[in-house]
């Protein structure tokens, strides 16, 4: 007994020496000196003031059903964004070729001097959800004021994506005034309808190109930023370079019943309410899969010299404690985001009065779909776990199975990294999936070098802001963006 106990001991203690040394050989994050930061090519105040000008045209993307005078005054926004395009950025106006899609939607054309060499295609879109109605009085500044205020821009769209065209736009002007031609061809493409699905914006694009035959070497979307504290112990900044993006569906619950007066009612689990309520609580005990995909556990291991010490540890180990790390990372949900397929209710109906008891109660529920996973496989399950409960089970329209997973060892994805790191010394760029869906996903079939990056950078509380209250972006990032591009469209070569 004695000898199992002293080999036990040994193997303990070897394997703790194999754990600590493991973590050891990660050197430490060392952050940049204080005097790192990059020279800029741009006025930051100037180009603040335009991205300002573009939060005030109101390009909001409506659904359907929207009052008719909602959609035509949007209409005309985008008509007015366009007309200030050309007058903002006259270089661009004059050297670029301009294609108007699907009416509002925008295709330029900087014609590269080797016309050999695939297009690369850079995009953002120009459309904004709306504000929810009454919230305007919690806003700092009114949502479409344009203020530049406080070292920040503020206003819907400015996070959400009109720093994306401005950053670009301003980067080609500048260089075009420079007597500057990129050898390879670069594309812009700003969508006007990525909010609602992005079913005639890029999508008609996306075929425009694909008849033209067009191959392009790779795509910078919206997806990826910098983050600074949003993960738990880490204070270095870390961009999340997306290369790729997890899938989407909602499903439609229907629950039926005889209804009824309320003075009698049936055993609440009888009611379609009851019914329904015990669905939805089914399906939250009834988890998808949990665990690291390729691209989870490569973000973890670069961003691992700068954790605090046992996260370290964790994470140079994760050939022994995954399991442990990925059990932690469901406890959060921004982190259990990224190991497996979420389910979220979110939206309910039923009933009118209350006296009566329905005699239907629907529920929708939004799936964010692991890359392990699929659209029917999510369908598959949701009817087997509410099997015995009579629950009609319906697709909504939109579903996406996830993305591709574009090639993190290519020189497409080290050409974005360089850039980023260019512009944001002391940064870690980590591949990253992404949780909500882009317009990306349209150029799958012309490239397989689809990359989510505009390097904002975001607080835990600037989470908050998206598609929120107090949208807002800081001019430095914003300067900041307009350098990445700028670096991007002269690296590329």
């Amino acid at each position: 007994m004695r000898t199992v106990l002293i080999a036990l001991v040994v193997a303990a203690a070897a394997l703790a020496a194999v754990l600590v040394g493991r973590t050891l050989m990660l050197a430490p994050y060392q952050p940049p000196p204080a005097d790192a930061a990059p020279s800029s090519a741009f006025d930051a105040d100037a180009i603040a003031n335009h991205l300002a000008e573009t939060v005030r045209i109101r390009t909001i993307s409506w659904q359907d059903g929207a009052p008719a005078e909602d959609i035509a005054a949007s209409h005309a926004a985008f008509a007015a964004l366009r007309d200030w395009i050309a007058t903002t950025y006259p270089n661009v106006a004059k050297t670029m070729t301009r294609e108007i899609v699907a009416e509002h939607s925008l295709l330029f054309t900087w014609t590269g001097s080797d016309p050999t060499l695939k297009p690369a295609l850079l995009m953002a879109h120009s459309d904004v959800v709306p504000v929810v109605p009454g919230s305007e009085d919690k806003w700092t500044h009114p949502p479409f004021a344009g203020v530049v205020k406080d070292g920040h821009i503020w206003g819907r769209g400015t996070m959400d994506v009109k720093s994306g065209i401005v950053g670009m736009l301003e980067a080609a002007e500048h260089l075009i005034a420079k007597g500057h031609q990129p050898k390879r061809t670069i594309m812009f493409a700003f969508g006007h309808d990525e909010e609602i699905g992005g079913r005639e914006g890029n999508a008609t694009i996306a075929a425009l190109l694909a008849d033209r035959k067009v191959e392009l070497e790779f795509v910078n979307d919206e997806g990826g930023m910098i983050t600074t504290g949003v993960m738990a112990g880490i204070t270095a900044p870390v961009a999340l370079l997306g290369v790729a993006e997890k899938g989407s569906v909602t499903l439609e619950l229907t629950a039926k019943s005889a209804g009824g007066h309320s003075s009698a009612p049936v055993p609440v689990g009888d009611t379609a309410i009851g019914r329904l309520a015990r669905a939805i609580v089914r399906l939250e005990s009834s988890p998808f899969e949990s665990g690291f995909d390729d691209t989870t556990r490569r973000e973890i291991e670069l961003i691992a010299p700068a954790m605090p010490f046992l996260q370290r540890l964790a994470a140079a180990n994760l050939w022994l404690l995954e399991p442990i790390v990925v059990r932690a990372m469901t406890a959060n949900a921004g982190s259990a985001a990224l190991v497996h397929t979420t389910i979220a209710p979110t939206v309910i109906a039923g009933g009118v009065k209350d006296n009566v008891l329905p005699p239907e109660a629907k529920a929708r529920i939004n799936f964010r779909i692991h890359p392990r996973d699929t659209v029917q496989g999510v369908e598959a399950k949701v009817r087997t776990a509410l099997a015995d409960l009579d629950i009609e089970v319906k697709a909504t329209q939109g579903g996406r199975d996830p993305s591709p997973i574009s090639d993190v060892e290519g020189p497409q994805f080290a050409l974005i990294k360089r850039a980023v790191e260019a512009v944001r010394p002391g940064v870690i760029v980590v591949p990253h999936l992404v949780g909500g869906g882009t317009d990306s996903r349209h150029y799958f079939g012309l490239t397989k070098n689809v990359f989510r990056m505009i390097p904002n950078d975001v607080t835990p509380q600037d989470l908050e802001r998206f598609h929120g209250t107090d949208e807002r972006i800081s001019v430095e990032s914003m300067r900041r963006i307009a350098d990445y591009y700028l670096t991007l469209m002269t690296t590329m070569e």
